[in-house]
């Protein structure tokens, strides 16, 4: 048994400070998210309809809480110190995290079972109608699900030796392994493995099926809609009614690709297996972070050595006398510093890497976007991994930078040169911006040469603009990041921040469906969007969303915010139910008022860089440094 000490611990500190809290605040919010269903699927659902607000508002909340909670859990008190005195006295390893997995799994459960009551009461002022024993069942089930993701989280922080690595691993979990498996993650698995992209026409459609149930938040699913007596599936109750209605007609649907036991099984399989890593992880490994240089830093320092060209075009450019040192300021040698520690480091080179592998799997697109594309196919298939993978990724390798050199107490040491604390901050953000763009834009090159084979060799112009505006936009990214660990104090609220942002971005559709609907006092729907240039205003507002209106501009795709595939496929073409709003379909014009015009779009990207760089300036340069 684990030291209760431990968990009693970590349970009264994670309920002292705010993410719980925040915790409940979130499942009151996103609960407000989702349209409200039809009456044909709430005279379906009839007892169960005050429940799937709740369910979907759990599923999707917990794995940012339990990440929040749970990245920095052991590796944070390993790079503290403070590990080898909790492992002086009789504690083991083994009881050191599962004990921080029960505590921290307690301290979300208690807003989860305070919030969900709540949530149903709502629901049953409005549909009039609940059913106490689904209620019990629906508590037990969140409180389980709550467990399973602290686990998991917290095994993972016990398995990795920094902070920056913990962070990066658990936010691709819960996104790729928790969110996004039943949209994205199976798609690429499966074209991955068959070399086909998931079609009507598919061979194994069972097998695909299936294969949605294995994650998670899926197996929450299925055993909810169990629960609720609705047709099983990785999805919230009211969706599985609404699709089995639209595709049928009834709710006599055909059996599901596996029992609905197979639920709990996968279930229980999760938290299990990340324990097992996680406890050997630490059990065998060294309690120092970094004990010693990993696989691929030592190859790299085992590489053969090769004879050093005295001078190169990029040293004329950016080596010490280049080009780059006349510019005004003295910022240089930070840049030079930061851009050498993240290219010695394999973070942006495994971002790279993850990046390449999303756009060379998506390189097989339907004919439709073959024949409208022709050459531009790779740049297209670069769109949704460079801005979601690429932004959230850079967001990961920046929002420590500044915070952590707090902690350490290095920030005094550079502040102790002559360069001034507003050049100190812009050669980190341009060191820190060039290594990034630097990986991806190998990755962009390496993506087209891959596919000349099958799509020909890319416009030079189209490649070259392309180039410019991903660079643009992973320096708005780091310096969104950098401003972040600027204003922050501490690394867990820079972390907390970070998945929210990540959160917001994903539930975005819905978002800017509400916040439409406040200022104008009109409901809206996101499939059947309004005439209004203010709602495609609100809908293209992240970066990541003007990203894609500016790179459609230059592969000469409609203007819209959702990825050249996309658009083409779904929102152009009739009788296709999606959410991408076109302007030319919309409004019968490319552009109905100036501001929707795409070199506007690129005007308000670099506005997402200018603003919070200078607020980032203007706090750094004001407050103390500890």
């Amino acid at each position: 048994m684990p030291s209760m000490s431990v968990v009693r611990t970590e349970f009264q500190r994670c309920l002292r400070g705010k993410t719980p809290w925040l915790l409940a605040l979130c499942l009151l919010l996103v609960s407000r998210v989702p349209t409200s269903p039809e009456q044909a699927v709430v005279r379906h659902l009839g007892d169960a309809a005050a429940f799937p607000r709740a369910q979907t508002a759990v599923a999707i909340v917990v794995p940012f809480a339990a990440a929040a909670l749970g990245f920095r859990s052991v590796v944070g008190e390993r790079e503290s110190g403070t590990a080898r005195v909790l492992l002086g006295t009789e504690l083991s390893r083994t009881d050191l995290v599962v004990g921080k997995a029960l505590g921290r799994g307690a301290a979300i459960m208690v807003p989860v079972l305070v919030t969900t009551p709540l949530l149903v009461a709502y629901g049953t002022y409005t549909y009039e109608s609940i059913s106490l024993p689904v209620l019990a069942g629906l508590l037990v089930a969140a409180a389980a699900y709550a467990f399973a993701w602290t686990t998991v989280t917290v095994s993972l922080s016990a398995a990795m030796s920094s902070t920056t690595r913990a962070a990066g691993v658990v936010f691709a979990v819960t996104l790729l392994l928790g969110i996004f498996w039943s949209d994205i993650t199976v798609a690429l698995l499966w074209n991955l493995v068959t070399g086909s992209t998931p079609s009507n026409e598919m061979a194994h459609p069972e097998l695909f099926s299936a294969l949605k149930w294995f994650s998670l938040p899926s197996a929450y699913y299925v055993l909810t809609d169990w629960l609720l007596g609705v047709p099983v599936g990785p999805g919230s109750a009211a969706l599985q009614v609404s699709d089995a209605l639209r595709n049928n007609g009834t709710l006599a649907t055909a059996s599901p690709p596996l029992p609905v036991w197979v639920g709990v099984p996968i279930f229980l399989a999760w938290p299990a297996l990340a324990l097992l890593v996680g406890v050997s992880a630490i059990r065998y490994g060294d309690l120092t972070p970094r004990g010693g240089p990993g696989r691929l830093r030592r190859t790299w320092a085992n590489r053969p050595s090769l004879p050093r060209v005295a001078v190169t075009p990029a040293t004329a450019v950016v080596g010490r006398g280049g080009w780059v040192d006349s510019l005004p300021g003295r910022w240089q040698p930070l840049a030079r510093r930061e851009f050498r520690r993240l290219t010695h480091g394999s973070g942006v080179w495994l971002l790279g890497a993850t990046v390449l592998v999303a756009g060379v799997l998506s390189l097989s697109p339907s004919t439709l976007v073959r024949d409208a594309l022709g050459a531009r196919v790779p740049l297209a298939a670069l769109q949704s991994p460079i801005s979601v993978i690429g932004g959230f990724g850079t967001l990961l390798l920046t929002f420590r930078t500044v915070v952590t050199e707090r902690d350490s107490g290095s920030i005094r040491m550079t502040a102790g040169t002559a360069v001034s604390r507003s050049a100190t901050l812009v050669g980190v953000i341009i060191g820190r911006a060039s290594a990034i763009a630097f990986s991806l834009v190998l990755v962009v090159l390496g993506t087209c040469l891959v596919a000349i084979p099958q799509h020909g060799v890319a416009p030079p112009h189209v490649l070259v603009g392309f180039l410019a505006v991903t660079v643009a936009f992973v320096y708005c990214m780091t310096g969104f990041g950098v401003a972040l660990s600027t204003v922050v104090r501490r690394q867990m609220v820079a972390g907390v921040a970070v998945l929210v942002l990540a959160g917001l971005y994903l539930t975005w559709f819905q978002i800017s469906n509400i916040v439409y609907g406040a200022l104008t006092g009109t409901a809206v729907n996101g499939f059947s969007p309004p005439a209004s240039p203010t709602y495609l205003l609100l809908r293209w507002a992240p970066p990541a969303s003007l990203y894609h209106v500016v790179t459609n501009a230059l592969l000469g795709v409609p203007n819209s915010a959702g990825n050249a595939a996309g658009v083409l496929t779904d929102a152009l073409q009739s009788n296709v139910f999606s959410n991408i709003v076109v302007v030319r379909a919309a409004y019968g014009a490319d552009v109905p008022v100036w501001y929707l015009h795409p070199a506007v779009a690129l005007g308000e990207l670099l506005c997402w860089f200018a603003l919070p760089v200078a607020l980032a300036l203007i706090s750094y340069r004001r407050r103390a440094l500890d």
